[in-house]
């Protein structure tokens, strides 16, 4: 599986918040740590804003945190959100695509057991279970990022 660039963007800034839960950080700082152009990261953390994962702080000493505690966000609802109606082949598209395949394949079952078990896995895994611990240096949460 293959996650959107945006999904993968928006993992990062939640782990970034997560190793400091009780700050707010910039979208201009948490852009140039997780390496994308702002404008990206405003439509990102506008849609984790609007499925209640993150809140907003505007004015001077505004920015971005975490809405609930990383424990309480599981990865497999930020990605199923994040992810949205991208279909993982042609023939998972809502208008079943245009497989010349169909209605013949059998690898179209074995597919969806297998997209089913990679979210069912980012279901059981919260935030807090793969968020580096505070006070780690960034040159290690890095790290942990490659």
């Amino acid at each position: 599986m293959r996650l959107l660039a945006s999904t993968d963007f928006a993992l990062r800034v939640l782990m970034r918040l997560a190793a400091d839960p009780a700050r707010h950080r910039s979208t201009e700082a948490l852009a140039g740590e997780v390496g994308v152009p702002r404008n990206h990261l405003h439509k990102i953390v506008q849609d984790l804003a609007e499925a209640g994962i993150v809140r907003t702080l505007r004015g001077a000493r505004g920015g971005v945190m975490l809405a609930r505690s990383p424990a309480e966000i599981s990865l497999g609802s930020v990605v199923r959100r994040l992810e949205g109606g991208q279909a993982l082949v042609e023939c998972f598209r809502p208008d079943g695509g245009a497989c010349c395949l169909s209605p013949d394949c059998h690898l179209r079952g074995v597919l969806w057991r297998a997209r089913e078990a990679f979210l069912a896995t980012l279901d059981r895994t919260s935030l807090a279970d793969c968020a580096p611990t505070p006070g780690t240096s960034s040159d290690a949460v890095e790290a942990l990022e490659a």
